[in-house]
């Protein structure tokens, strides 16, 4: 970004007749303000991280639900069981 800098101070100097340190001053602000902006990769990269972090998230809560499903359907089949030998 120090090019980009040195770019703009000279635009200032040279083609607006600005003064030099006031110029060198913009500049600096400028760039210090968009040190922080974040850049197009730098969302995708965030939203991968997002994405996976939810699939993980959504895949941990489905091995709960599957065994779950386990569990309740073992217990009903014992009850079953149970009912029909007790009963025969």
């Amino acid at each position: 970004m120090a090019l980009d800098r040195l770019r703009f101070h000279n635009i200032l100097v040279q083609e607006m007749g600005a003064p030099s340190e006031a110029a060198a001053d913009l500049a600096a602000a400028i760039d210090d303000g968009f040190s922080d902006v974040a850049t197009k990769q730098d969302v995708l990269v965030l939203r991968l991280e997002l994405q996976n972090a939810f699939k993980d998230e959504m895949n941990r809560l489905l091995r709960w639900l599957i065994a779950g499903g386990f569990t309740i359907g073992g217990v009903i089949i014992a009850l079953l069981i149970a009912l029909i030998v007790r009963g025969g």
